[in-house]
């Protein structure tokens, strides 16, 4: 299949931001840009009128792209949670969906997780009841991406949460390919974010022995093992997951190392570019970069990516 995806950068919606990512990389300008919002980006109507004014006020291409991605944390402080039924989640979506119809936005993600540092959560049985705990929720989330003129996804999700503070937290569901299967199916119009250092985590956490310095890690390989067989390369997890719409892509090392630079980690990511290029409409370079205003790490992805869609 011939590679169709459009490139894309990663920031909040700051003003710094922003002036870092909405400019041409080697004279090229990316094919668009995925808004993180984080719960304090959502805290206020205000809040959303001041991004939406300073998003539609960008001068950039026509057709440049924009994508959002909401938060792992909510508006009542607690962790984002699918599964949880509660009205801050709600007005997550509610918030999102009217960003989204306001800028114009191609898709709105979110995080199937149910995060908790309570290892005793990892079972099958808890599983299978947070999964069918969310499927209102994520109903619900289609209808308003829908409504705004959005594509709704949600993407897989790594072995261990950190949370965007360097936590350990577990989540019993969104990790297995298996997870997404299940509610897509269930929830008409919901479609997939591929995330490839989430996905080299998962991977590494399947076949990597347990590490006796941390206590989680037992019960967290005894639960991996429990999940439905995955394959053990790259390409062949992205393979298996239903749906897929768009991607977000980083390195990954061990179990803990998320989000690093292109070449910087265990996974030789050109194959896993070559396949999401005739898979899905977006890629997202979404490296972790030593300062958030100058995504040095992103834009050598863009680099790399292009050379293999070429």
């Amino acid at each position: 299949m011939a590679a169709t995806a459009r490139l894309c950068l990663k920031a909040r919606p700051t003003p710094a931001q922003l002036a870092d990512r909405l400019r041409p990389v080697d004279g090229v300008w990316p094919d668009g840009l995925e808004l993180y919002l984080a719960a304090a980006d959502l805290a206020s109507p205000e809040r959303i009128d001041e991004i939406a004014a300073r998003i539609t006020a960008a001068d950039v291409p026509a057709e440049f792209a924009w994508l959002i991605e909401g938060p792992v944390d909510s508006l009542d402080g607690a962790d984002f949670d699918v599964a949880r039924d509660s009205d801050a989640d709600l007005a997550v979506l509610e918030r999102l969906a009217d960003l989204a119809r306001r800028i114009h936005a191609r898709a709105v993600n979110i995080h199937v997780i149910s995060p908790s540092p309570d290892t005793a959560r990892l079972s099958l049985e808890c599983r299978a009841a947070l999964l069918d705990r969310a499927l209102p929720f994520l109903a619900r989330f289609v209808d308003l991406v829908q409504a705004a003129g959005a594509v709704p996804t949600v993407e897989n999700m790594p072995p261990v949460l950190r949370m965007r503070r360097s936590d350990f937290a577990f989540t019993p569901i969104g990790m297995a390919a298996d997870d997404l299967w299940w509610v897509v199916e269930r929830v008409p119009g919901l479609r997939v974010l591929a995330d490839t250092s989430h996905a080299g985590l998962y991977l590494n956490a399947r076949r990597l022995a347990p590490d006796p310095a941390h206590a989680w890690s037992a019960p967290l390989a005894s639960y991996l093992n429990e999940l439905p067989h995955a394959v053990s390369d790259l390409v062949g997890y992205l393979e298996e997951l239903p749906n897929v719409e768009n991607a977000q892509v980083s390195n990954a090392r061990g179990i803990l190392g998320e989000g690093l630079a292109y070449r910087d980690g265990d996974f030789d990511l050109d194959p896993a570019i070559a396949w999401l290029g005739a898979h899905v409409k977006h890629i997202v370079a979404e490296t972790i970069e030593a300062s958030n205003d100058d995504a040095i790490l992103m834009r050598d992805a863009l680099r790399r990516m292009r050379m293999v869609l070429v």
